[in-house]
């Protein structure tokens, strides 16, 4: 499942910001329940009223029975109105005895005649499955069904035993309006398109291996059908690949889509287990509550998905595709036993992402990658709590999808990747796979697939990256002094729970001719150091080349040598790591060299990237002259940077510098960019510039968010009737959400949080965790009975846990509000 992180395309689950421990009051530990019968197989049979979003028809499930002597099942079926329950057998059908609260159903006198159980109901669900259509004020908006199971939502629209450890084979027939396409997991069996009018049409999707009920989906909408080429498999298998579109976007699928079969021929590879189903669609949908879903053989993707031309200059979605894709592997072909192990799912679907950009573009976007899940990561770390990664303290599942299931799962795979090696670790993810196949699957399953083809023990890696919180927070000095070369590292987290960690820490030391050699050494202690004889002072030293620390390394090293590795590392990391480290200096030599790497086309843009960041971090004279100057670099990622670096000076000068990018730019996300600058520069003229780019229609809104987010950092509150007109229902989504966290900037009081309080009741999830944000960065106690109204009719699991932190900072004074008004301008320096 996909929702946000440092992409531009949504992917993580995490709500928002907060501090404090990850399991809140009142948190229970969670088991997963008794299975008496094991489902083999679900039929459904329904059919769809769009006008009273409601569905209707029958649910059948084969049963086996696990417990000796059990006669009862229970199933999740939440709001069901239940027409009928029948056992049906070799005696034939007879009428079941059944209880039924609203929210399990459960079914008595199961015997060794009647294995099938038929329950015939409507319900008209409030998760689950969405019914889309237009209205007075969203008159583009397409008619559409869609559904969104993960992680317990699949008991709104059908009864089932709604937990991951459960899977089943399934079929779904759909009667649809005449016209609709409908899409479902396997292959379709049978459409029935009648063309008398009016007649409804029928779908009937079967797939035949099992898969869990979070992975049931159905799609319904007028969609046009893209054929892109059988991807090729191993064992010699073709398998069709199909993009699911709006009409009128056909022509973006293959600009956005169109690596899927090379991605299902790479995976396969990699893998060493070909795709294990017989078919994979992709479905684009209209506001979709993630960035995407990995149903079995039936992605769902939000509408972002699909690039323009202008778009594509410098966004991808194949961080995305590749996402989804990868969960047909780690998800559906083997299912984490319960959410606790979710990760299992998560961060290999998020490795994988990294895994086809090194396929496709080379090391240097593996490790940029990488590095964006560990700021990713340490970011939650550092601004919110940390946690094991497998964790069964939560309230509901959703409050695990986070970055520590995902971009800390990621590194995770990725140090042990760099510990093995790449033979011994692949051949350890295949050894998992196989001997899981369609199974279900716990961390120490993982374990010992790795240990089985390595010999290696792998328990105390495990127990520290996985199984405990936090990660090594590393002061890092490099000196040279009477022929030794010494770096010593000094663990500073907390000790408690978060224990001194183990790890190898390597450096590479590089002379002034150019020799380069590697040492290493397993650090076990909060203090430790490696020490190199060397003739003479070394040129510079690289420490973590390979990026295989997860934690956070503060490096102190003299100048020279950081300009040094930034003009001479080895690799695109260790130069952007130089970068990084550089920032903190002011001095004109080390302006020069970051100058000299932002302006060298030769480079890596990631490199260029870091290098304009740390000129806008660094105080030096002549940074604000460097950045004007390359502000008219070719490359549109590289410009970008330059824009955010721009910014961070409170200068005239720095907003004529950006003012013309803002204007008018290549690329979307540099105009975006741009516009957030011109209100970090505090110049009055910026406003302007900023209401005349609320109007730009751009993808994914991301210029008029842009825009907002610019008038949010000029702090002024004669901008609060145009950003609050932008709150409201009818503008876009994405829009709405920037000018939400917009008005908690620019204007305080009773007023702004009576605006901010009604919109608790937006039906968009991720817009009302926006608005608990916005609540929060107020810092008004007056709010807490308007969050405590909004948690009592909240469905949603990620605005429920949002609005539960919100309660804790309020009510313990760690919400407050940030100081307004007038900041003097300066020059040069950033603040």
């Amino acid at each position: 499942m996909s929702v946000h992180g440092h992409r531009f395309h949504e992917r993580c689950a995490a709500a928002g910001a907060a501090y404090g421990p990850f399991v809140l009051a009142g948190t229970e530990r969670q088991y997963e329940r008794s299975r008496p019968f094991r489902v083999r197989h679900l039929a459904l049979d329904l059919t769809l009223s769009f006008e009273e979003r409601s569905v209707a028809g029958s649910a059948t499930l084969d049963v086996e029975r696990v417990a000796p002597g059990a006669s009862t099942i229970t199933l999740d079926a939440v709001g069901f109105r239940i027409e009928a329950v029948r056992l049906l057998g070799k005696k034939g059908p007879r009428d079941a005895e059944y209880d039924y609260d609203g929210d399990r159903l459960s079914i008595a006198g199961i015997d060794d005649d009647a294995t099938r159980i038929e329950i015939v109901y409507r319900a008209v669900p409030r998760r689950g499955l969405y019914f889309l259509e237009p209205d007075r004020k969203v008159k583009h908006r397409p008619v559409q069904v869609w559904s969104q199971c993960q992680d317990e939502d699949a008991r709104h629209w059908f009864p089932c035993h709604d937990k991951p450890h459960v899977k089943m084979t399934t079929e779904l027939a759909v009667r649809v309006p005449p016209g609709f396409v409908a899409l479902s997991n396997g292959d379709l069996v049978h459409a029935d398109t009648p063309k008398k009018r009016g007649a409804p049409w029928r779908y009937h999707f079967r797939l035949d291996r099992p898969h869990p009920s979070y992975l049931v989906t159905l799609a319904v909408g007028r969609f046009a059908i893209v054929e892109d080429r059988d991807a090729e498999l191993p064992d010699g298998r073709r398998v069709p690949i199909l993009y699911y579109v709006p009409p009128e976007r056909r022509a973006d699928a293959a600009r956005s889509l169109g690596e899927t079969p090379r991605m299902v021929e790479l995976f396969s590879r990699l893998t060493g287990v070909p795709f294990p189903f017989s078919r994979y669609s992709q479905v684009v949908v209209h506001d979709f509550i993630f960035g995407g879903m990995e149903n079995t053989t039936a992605t769902t993707l939000y509408e972002h998905v699909l690039l323009d031309e202008r778009a594509a200059i410098d966004v991808s979605s194949h961080g995305l595709v590749a996402h989804e894709l990868a969960h047909q592997w780690f998800g559906d072909y083997v299912t984490c036993r319960d959410w606790s192990h979710a990760w299992l799912n998560e961060g290999f679907a998020t490795y994988f992402e990294h895994l086809e950009a090194e396929d496709r573009l080379g090391r240097e976007e593996y490790d940029y990658g990488i590095q964006g899940d560990l700021d990713s990561y340490l970011g939650e770390a550092g601004g919110r709590y940390t946690r094991p990664i497998v964790c069964r303290d939560y309230a509901e599942p959703i409050d695990l999808f986070d970055r520590h299931l995902y971009e800390k799962g990621s590194l995770v795979l990725h140090a042990l990747r760099r510990e093995l090696g790449d033979t011994l670790f692949f051949r350890g993810v295949r050894e998992y796979l196989t001997a899981h196949a369609f199974g279900i699957v716990e961390t120490n399953d993982l374990v010992r697939a790795f240990e089985a083809v390595s010999g290696r023990s792998l328990e105390r890696f495990f127990d520290q990256w996985v199984y405990r919180p936090g990660h090594p927070e590393l002061k890092v000095k490099v000196g040279y002094d009477d022929g030794l070369v010494t770096v010593s590292v000094k663990q500073t987290q907390k000790t408690g729970d978060v224990a001194v960690f183990a790890f190898d820490l390597e450096i590479e030391v590089v002379t002034a001719n150019g020799e380069r050699t590697r040492h290493q050494k397993t650090v076990t202690s909060a203090f430790d150091a490696i020490s190199v004889k060397l003739d003479r002072r070394p040129a510079h030293v690289s420490v973590d080349p390979e990026l295989r620390i997860v934690g956070s390394i503060a490096l102190e090293a003299p100048a020279d040598m950081l300009r040094h590795q930034l003009e001479h590392g080895a690799t695109a990391f260790a130069r952007w790591s130089a970068a990084r480290a550089l920032a903190k200096r002011g001095d004109v030599p080390t302006t020069e060299a970051l100058a000299r790497a932002l302006e060298n086309g030769r480079e890596a843009w990631m490199v260029r990237a870091e290098a304009a960041r740390a000129l806008g971090r660094s105080d030096a004279p002549g940074a604000l002259e460097v950045l004007e100057r390359a502000t008219k670099i070719e490359h549109p990622k590289v410009r970008r940077a330059v824009a955010a670096a721009l910014g961070t000076f409170r200068d005239e000068r720095a907003f004529a510098a950006v003012r013309p990018l803002a204007e008018r730019d290549a690329s979307y996300l540099v105009e975006a960019e741009a516009a957030r600058a011109l209100g970090k520069t505090r110049e009055q003229a910026a406003r302007t510039v900023l209401r005349k780019l609320l109007a730009r229609d751009s993808w994914g809104e991301v210029i008029r968010m842009g825009a907002l987010d610019g008038l949010a950092a000029l702090r002024d509150e004669q901008d609060f009737p145009v950003v609050l007109e932008h709150t409201r229902y009818g503008y876009p989504t994405r829009a709405r959400r920037s000018a939400i966290a917009a008005l908690a900037e620019i204007a305080e009081g009773r007023k702004v949080r009576r605006e901010i309080e009604a919109l608790l009741e937006d039906r968009d999830p991720h817009l009302r965790v926006d608005v608990v944000n916005a609540l929060v960065k107020l810092g008004d106690p007056r709010c807490r009975p308007a969050l405590r109204r909004a948690l009592d009719r909240e469905l949603d699991g990620r605005v429920k846990r949002r609005i539960r932190e919100a309660l804790r900072e309020l009510g313990n004074g760690q919400a407050r509000r940030k100081p307004r008004g007038k900041v003097p301008v300066r020059s040069l320096p950033n603040f």
